[in-house]
């Protein structure tokens, strides 16, 4: 993946940590958007899975949290890969 396409995750992931945060709509679609960004990636199978959480249940608190909890790990291994790769 290259820098700018680790950015790209990161922007995405962090939006959708924000929408999960704020209990916002648009969390689902942003994770969905995230999750094709990040294809390949370990971050891509984490913002898969949170996507399909909130696309599941997502009025349900626990699920909300379980998604955002994945979405931070995802965001935390974009930003791992983006360090790398520019080292």
């Amino acid at each position: 993946m290259s820098t700018a396409d680790g950015l790209r995750v990161v922007t995405l992931a962090a939006q959708a940590e924000m929408a999960l945060v704020r209990r916002d709509q648009v969390a689902g679609p942003l994770l969905a958007q995230a999750a094709r960004a990040a294809d390949g990636t370990p971050a891509g199978r984490l913002l898969r899975e949170a996507s399909a959480m909130v696309r599941g249940a997502p009025e349900r608190e626990a699920v909300r949290q379980a998604a955002l909890s994945l979405c931070r790990m995802a965001l935390q291994d974009a930003h791992a890969q983006v360090l790398g790769a520019a080292s």
